[in-house]
């Protein structure tokens, strides 16, 4: 099937562009997408008319898309702080959409967490490279550099210490408590016996 590109497509071409593709690649993804239109003779007329327009418009998105890559690029590298273990596994990996809010918070410049890539998953301190696909023509490569914020992982030495600490607290306690009830035994018996010996005198 012949079509019109009414928006910029990967692998396949740019707005106002007549394409030939599958029918099915059309009518299933192509067409009800809005990506594209049938080049009838009333839309190659139409395309005839505007593409000065169209051109200019992409001509316009791509120097915008530049502009961005320098700013990104600008960044150097994208420095994230995330908790780790001792061993410099993440309690979680870092996602796109993490990346994306970053990239945002330095540069003011909006990317969908759907067009980052990664070379590899975040999920250890260390280095890494995400690209971004501005325009189906404008790629950009960040790298990331992963630290760790450690938190301490408790060691079974750890864990005992802790536990000793609280079983001698509790002996502590109660030696406490046995000493208070012995000593108020002990002052009963002497008030008792006080009280004897002055009933005899």
């Amino acid at each position: 099937m012949k079509v019109i590109l009414t928006k910029d497509v990967t692998n396949l071409g740019e707005t106002g562009d007549i394409v030939n593709v599958a029918d099915g690649f059309a009518r299933n993804y192509l067409l009800p997408s809005n990506f594209a239109e049938k080049a009838t003779d009333g839309a190659l007329k139409r395309r005839d008319q505007n593409l000065a327009r169209i051109k200019a418009k992409a001509e316009r998105l791509h120097k915008m898309a530049l502009q961005s890559a320098e700013t990104i690029k600008a960044i150097g590298k994208l420095s994230i702080q995330a908790k780790a273990g001792e061993t410099g596994k993440l309690y979680g990996a870092i996602t796109t959409r993490q990346l994306a809010k970053s990239i945002k918070e330095k540069t003011d410049i909006d990317v969908d967490r759907k067009n980052i890539t990664l070379n590899n998953p975040i999920n250890q301190i260390g280095e890494y490279e995400l690209t971004i696909k501005l325009t189906s023509k404008v790629s950009v490569q960040l790298p990331i550099d992963v630290t760790a914020d450690i938190v301490q992982e408790p060691s079974m030495t750890d864990e005992f210490k802790k536990e000793m600490e609280e079983i001698e607290q509790e002996k502590e306690i109660k030696r406490q408590q046995q000493q208070e009830q012995y000593k108020k035994a002990h002052d009963s018996e002497e008030t008792a016996e006080d009280g004897g010996n002055t009933s005899e005198e």
